[in-house]
C-alpha cells in the first residue's frame, strides 16, 4: 500500500494558511512595528524583579492555574478569580475559546480588517470564518454587522476595540446592540483598552454571553506573554478543561505579580503614550500625501499617496521600522506605526517627512 506524501498528512485547512509573521529585531533601528510599550523598566523595579526571580524554583513545575497571579488580576479588576482564565498571550485564549465552544461547521465572525489571528486560528480548526467589512474610514458598520449576525447565526463574534490594525472602537451602545442579537458568544478584545480608557467589564454582571480578552503585552510587559480572559464563571470553568496544564511559566508569573503591584508606573506610561499619540496624529494630519485614521490605541494607521511598500523600505533605510499592512485586503498603501517615546516619534516624523518629499 502506497504511503501518503509528507504534506498529505497535514490538514488542508492548515496548508492553505499563511503563518503569522513578526519582524526580527535589528540593532540600531527605531522599533515602531509591534505595538509594544516603549518604556523599559526603571532600575529600582529591575532590582525588585531580580530579587523575586532569584527565589523561583526552576526544578519545580509552575503554579498550575497561576492562582496567585489570578488573584492579583481579579483584585485589580474587582472580579471573582473564578471568572478568569490565563493564557500564554491572547492568542492561546482565542484557541481555547474555539476549542471549548465551536464544533464542526461552526461560524466565527468579525469585522474586518482586524487582528489576523482570529481568522488564522478559526481556519486552522476547520471552522468557517466570516469577515464583515468596516466602513470607508474603518468605522463600525452596525446595520450590516447585525444583518450578517442574524443571517449567519455565528457561534462566536470577535470585536477588537480598539481594533488592530485600524485603531477604531465600538461604542458601549453598539456592543450592547450586538449582544442583544448574538446567538452565541461576543468576545470583546480589549488588548488595547487601557489606551482608550474604556471597558465592557461592568456588563459581565448581566451579560452571560459576553467574554472579554485582555493582555499585559501592550502595557509594558510584552516579554512575559500573559493574556487573560474574563467571563461568566460557568463558562470559564469549561474553558479551563481544555487549557493545557502549566501553560504559564514560573518566571512570567512571578514577574507579572511584582510588576502589577507597581501600577502607577504602568499608568504613567499609558498616559504618556496617549499624549504622544495625539501629537503624532496632529503631525500626520498636517502632512500632504498622508491620510491618518482615528485611533484610540497605542498605534496609528495611515495611508499614503506613495506606494506603501516603497515608503516602508525608505523608512527602514532611514532607521525606522514600522508595520507594512498593505497586503491586508482594504489596506493598500497603509502603514501602521506604534507610538514610541517623544524622541522616537520625532525621528519617525522627520524620516517620514523626508521620505514623502523624495521623487
Amino acid at each position: 500500500m502506497k504511503r501518503p506524501r509528507l504534506l498529505d498528512l497535514v490538514k488542508p485547512e492548515v496548508l492553505s494558511l499563511t503563518a503569522y509573521r513578526a519582524e526580527e529585531p535589528r540593532p540600531g533601528l527605531i522599533k515602531l512595528d509591534a505595538n509594544e510599550s516603549p518604556f523599559p523598566l526603571p532600575e529600582e523595579l529591575r532590582r525588585e524583579l531580580r530579587r523575586a526571580l532569584d527565589q523561583v524554583d526552576v526544578h519545580r513545575y509552575p503554579d498550575a492555574k497561576a492562582d496567585r497571579l489570578r488573584s492579583v488580576l481579579a483584585a485589580q479588576l474587582r472580579m471573582s478569580p473564578e471568572s478568569l482564565v490565563l493564557g500564554n498571550g491572547s492568542d492561546e485564549l482565542i484557541q481555547l475559546l474555539l476549542l471549548a465552544t465551536s464544533g464542526p461547521g461552526a461560524t466565527v465572525l468579525a469585522p474586518v480588517p482586524t487582528f489576523s489571528m482570529y481568522e488564522l486560528i478559526t481556519r486552522a480548526h476547520g471552522l468557517r470564518f466570516e469577515g464583515v467589512p468596516l466602513g470607508p474610514r474603518f468605522e463600525p458598520d452596525l446595520p450590516t454587522l447585525i444583518e450578517t449576525i442574524e443571517r449567519l447565526r455565528p457561534e462566536i463574534i470577535f470585536l477588537a476595540t480598539p481594533n488592530n490594525p485600524t485603531g477604531g472602537v465600538f461604542s458601549e451602545a453598539e456592543i450592547c446592540k450586538i449582544l442583544a442579537v448574538a446567538p452565541g458568544l461576543v468576545v470583546v478584545d480589549e488588548a488595547y483598552g487601557p489606551y482608550a480608557g474604556r471597558t465592557m467589564l461592568p456588563h459581565l454582571v448581566d451579560q452571560e454571553r459576553l467574554v472579554i480578552l485582555r493582555s499585559l503585552s501592550k502595557i509594558g510587559l510584552a516579554g512575559l506573554r500573559i493574556g487573560y480572559l474574563v467571563a461568566h464563571p460557568a463558562l470559564a470553568a469549561e474553558i479551563e478543561k481544555v487549557r493545557l496544564p502549566f501553560n504559564l511559566n514560573s518566571f512570567s508569573q512571578t514577574a507579572a505579580i511584582v510588576l502589577l503591584n507597581h501600577h502607577e508606573w504602568i499608568d504613567a506610561n499609558i498616559g504618556e503614550v496617549v499624549r504622544e499619540r495625539e501629537r503624532v496624529m496632529d503631525c500626520l494630519v498636517a502632512l500632504a500625501g498622508v491620510e491618518a485614521f482615528p485611533s484610540a490605541a497605542n498605534f496609528i494607521l495611515f495611508r499614503t499617496t506613495r506606494s506603501g511598500g516603497d515608503l516602508f523600505e525608505t523608512l527602514l533605510q532611514r532607521g525606522v521600522l514600522v508595520r507594512n499592512v498593505g497586503s491586508v485586503p482594504g489596506l493598500q498603501d497603509c502603514l501602521r506605526v506604534t507610538v514610541g517615546t517623544k524622541a522616537e516619534n520625532n525621528q519617525f516624523m522627520e524620516a517620514l517627512t523626508k521620505a514623502l518629499k523624495q521623487d
